[in-house]
């Protein structure tokens, strides 16, 4: 029997996919402006982009969808160094199952109060969040298979602005 091995590990950039309107992406590009991070979301006001392209795909086709065709799809990667990423303060949920008490309490303290993490340090907010997508978020019910990753901070925004932001469709 013949394994099929993933490529080996080479500690490379990761890219990482947002999903948006065509009439979004001349500002994104200019770069991620914190003014327009939107209130009551799974990890509270932030930028949000997935390590996936077929999720991004399908949330800016979604997003689209609602616009009644007055606007497009689209989706930018963003390429980051794993060894810069990993210098920002992250907190990462690695289960979002219904008895994960620690990623429920933070979505619900997130998505019901336009407030912070509730840090003592940094402006009370970790620089990025990562977990698993709330779909139903009062039922404890995820997006099977699918994962986000939010920048809140001046600091990520800047690495997110950094790496070299570019429309693949």
């Amino acid at each position: 029997m013949v394994l099929n091995r993933p490529p080996g590990w080479q500690n490379g950039p990761i890219g990482l996919y947002h999903g948006t309107l065509l009439s979004h992406v001349p500002s994104i590009l200019r770069g991620v402006d914190p003014n327009y991070f939107k209130p009551l979301k799974d990890f509270g006001r932030g930028f949000y982009v997935t390590t996936s392209q077929r999720q991004a795909t399908s949330w800016a086709e979604s997003l689209a969808d609602q616009t009644l065709g007055v606007d497009g799809p689209a989706v930018l990667v963003f390429t980051i160094g794993l060894d810069a990423l990993a210098e920002l303060d992250t907190l990462a949920f690695v289960r979002g199952d219904y008895d994960a008490d620690d990623f429920w309490s933070f979505v619900w303290h997130c998505r019901e109060n336009d407030a912070d993490h509730g840090r003592p340090v940094n402006g009370g907010w970790y620089d990025v969040v990562v977990g698993p997508v709330a779909a139903f978020w009062g039922q404890r019910a995820l997006y099977a298979g699918s994962d986000q990753m939010s920048f809140h901070t001046p600091t990520a925004v800047a690495l997110l602005n950094a790496g070299n932001p570019r429309q693949i469709r």
